[in-house]
C-alpha cells in the first residue's frame, strides 16, 4: 500500500510535514492548558496539602478533545445549522451523543475531578481542605457531576454527590417542604456547582439561589468550557469564583493547530462569541 502524503510506509508523520507540524503545535497548547490551570504537580499527592493526583493527566487532556471531536460535541460552520438548525459559527453538545458514550463521559469525569482536586488544594494552600461535595446545574450538568464524583472514589479525594432539579417539589406536612436539592445536608461541607458550559451564567445563578433556600452554599463553579462571554465576571461579582477546564479560544485554538479547522473558521467563531458579550 502506497504511503500517504506526509507519512512513510508505516503510517508514521514525517518531520517537517504539515501534519507533524499542526500535531506538535497540538501537543505544545495541551501543555499550555495544563500549566494554566496548576495541574502538571510534582510529588507523591500524599503529602498534606499538595494535590492528590500527582501529574495532571496531560495525554488525558488531548484525549478528550480529540473525543469531543470525533463524536461530534463540538461543530463549526455549516455543521450546527445541519443538526441543530441553529444560526451560530460555533456549538457545543455535552448532552446526547456524550452520554451515548460512558468511556466518554467517564473521562470526562476523571479531567474534572483532576481540575477540581488542583483548585480546591491550592486554595486550601497548606491546610487540610474540608469535605467535598458537587452538584450539577439540572439537567446538562447532572451526569457530569455525577461522574465527577463516582471517578473521585477510587482516588484519595473522595466527592459527596448531591442533585437538584429543575421544579421544587413539594412534600407536604414533611420536614423537607419545598426543595429542589436531592441528597443530604452537612454544614461542613464545601460545594462546587458543575456545569457543561459558561455563557450568560444565569443557570449558575439559579442554581446558586435555589441551593442556598435550602442552607447549601456554593463555594465556586466548575464549568468543561468557558464561553468567555462574561458569565464568569458576573458570578465573581457575587462572590463565586468560576472555573474552566478550557477557555472556548483555547479549545478553538487546539483545533484549529490540529489541522480540524481552518484559521478563517476560528476566527468566525470567536468573533462571534466576543460580539455576543454579557456584561
Amino acid at each position: 500500500m502506497p504511503a500517504q502524503r506526509g507519512r512513510n510506509a508505516g503510517g508514521a508523520l514525517l518531520p517537517g510535514s504539515k501534519g507533524a507540524a499542526h500535531r506538535n503545535q497540538a501537543i505544545v497548547r495541551i501543555n499550555q492548558y495544563a500549566k494554566r490551570g496548576n495541574f502538571q504537580l510534582s510529588g507523591s499527592g500524599k503529602q498534606r496539602g499538595s494535590p492528590v493526583m500527582s501529574v495532571h493527566d496531560q495525554k488525558g487532556l488531548e484525549e478528550l478533545l480529540e473525543a469531543f471531536w470525533a463524536k461530534g460535541l463540538v461543530l463549526f460552520g455549516e455543521r450546527v445549522e445541519q443538526e441543530y438548525a441553529l444560526q451560530t459559527p460555533i456549538f457545543i453538545d455535552l448532552r446526547h451523543k456524550l452520554y451515548d458514550d460512558l468511556s466518554l463521559l467517564s473521562l470526562l469525569g476523571k479531567q474534572l475531578h483532576q481540575a477540581l482536586a488542583a483548585i480546591i488544594h491550592k486554595e486550601a494552600s497548606a491546610g487540610e481542605p474540608p469535605p467535598q461535595q458537587v452538584i450539577g446545574v439540572p439537567d446538562t450538568a447532572t451526569p457530569l457531576a455525577l461522574s465527577l464524583a463516582l471517578v473521585s472514589h477510587s482516588t484519595g479525594m473522595p466527592f459527596h454527590y448531591g442533585q437538584m432539579r429543575k421544579k421544587p417539589a413539594a412534600y407536604p406536612g414533611g420536614s423537607w417542604g419545598t426543595s429542589a436539592y436531592m441528597g443530604t445536608k452537612h454544614a461542613a461541607r464545601e460545594i462546587t456547582l458543575i456545569d457543561d458550559v459558561m455563557a450568560s451564567g444565569r443557570t449558575k445563578l439559579w442554581a446558586i439561589d435555589e441551593l442556598k433556600k435550602d442552607g447549601l452554599d456554593v463555594a465556586r463553579v466548575l464549568v468543561v468550557v468557558d464561553r468567555e462571554q462574561g458569565g464568569d465576571a458576573i458570578l465573581a461579582e457575587r462572590g463565586c469564583p468560576c472555573h474552566s477546564l478550557f477557555k472556548i479560544s483555547e479549545l478553538v485554538g487546539y483545533y484549529q493547530a490540529s489541522g480540524k479547522i481552518d484559521a478563517q473558521t476560528a476566527q468566525s467563531a470567536l468573533e462571534h462569541l466576543k460580539s455576543k458579550q454579557f456584561r
